[in-house]
């Protein structure tokens, strides 16, 4: 009986791979990406004010899609960051700081196809903090190596050319043990981007 069910399993498994559609391709795009700071913990300047930066991706992605529904990885290398203004209780006031990040980004996208032309998709984002600067100074010594974040938006397909318009949110950490300093950085961007489907 067990082997019964176990070759019924494995024939479905079989029908279902089948009818699977296969794709993958290359993308790139520009986003409008800003840090927030919050939970400062002894540092001279209380950040207040945010303003954007553009922000730059480009990768590669694989979708697998089957009645309606879809699972997109990609890999992504991102180049982000933001402009921060001390607000007027800080130390330093009216200092701004300017913190760029190149990270390795591999989101997992999940959603739902509409007529093979609108997509709505959500998922998880493991990025690797390849480099972090703040005002041109390393400061990727003091934050985590590796983060998780999410994504969210829609897509649209026109034959072989894949449009993407996603909110992304990623949470970092800095610590510095020397000055006791400790901030947490949340790393926002609107990305728009570009996907050229190769097969």
């Amino acid at each position: 009986m067990r082997i019964f069910i176990l070759t019924i399993c494995t024939l479905f498994a079989m029908s279902t791979a089948a009818q699977a559609q296969i794709t993958g391709g290359i993308k790139a795009g520009v986003g409008s990406a800003n840090v927030a700071v919050r939970d400062v913990i002894n540092n001279p300047s209380d950040y207040a004010k945010k303003e954007s930066v553009t922000s730059y991706h480009a990768g590669a992605f694989a979708r697998i899609s089957l009645l309606g529904l879809f699972i997109q990885p990609e890999a992504v290398f991102t180049q982000t960051g933001g402009r921060l203004e001390s607000g007027p209780d800080a130390t330093l006031a009216n200092q701004v700081a300017e913190i760029e990040f190149n990270r390795l980004d591999v989101p997992v996208m999940a959603g739902v196809s509409i007529a093979n032309l609108v997509r709505v998709q959500a998922g998880p984002v493991a990025s690797m903090l390849l480099s972090a600067k703040q005002d041109g100074e390393n400061i990727k010594s003091f934050m985590e190596k590796s983060d998780w974040g999410y994504q969210a938006g829609v897509g649209i397909d026109i034959q072989k050319l894949s449009i993407d318009l996603r909110y992304e949110r990623i949470n970092k950490t800095y610590e510095n043990s020397t000055d006791q300093s400790k901030y947490d950085l949340a790393n926002q961007q609107l990305l728009l981007s570009l996907g050229l489907k190769l097969f």
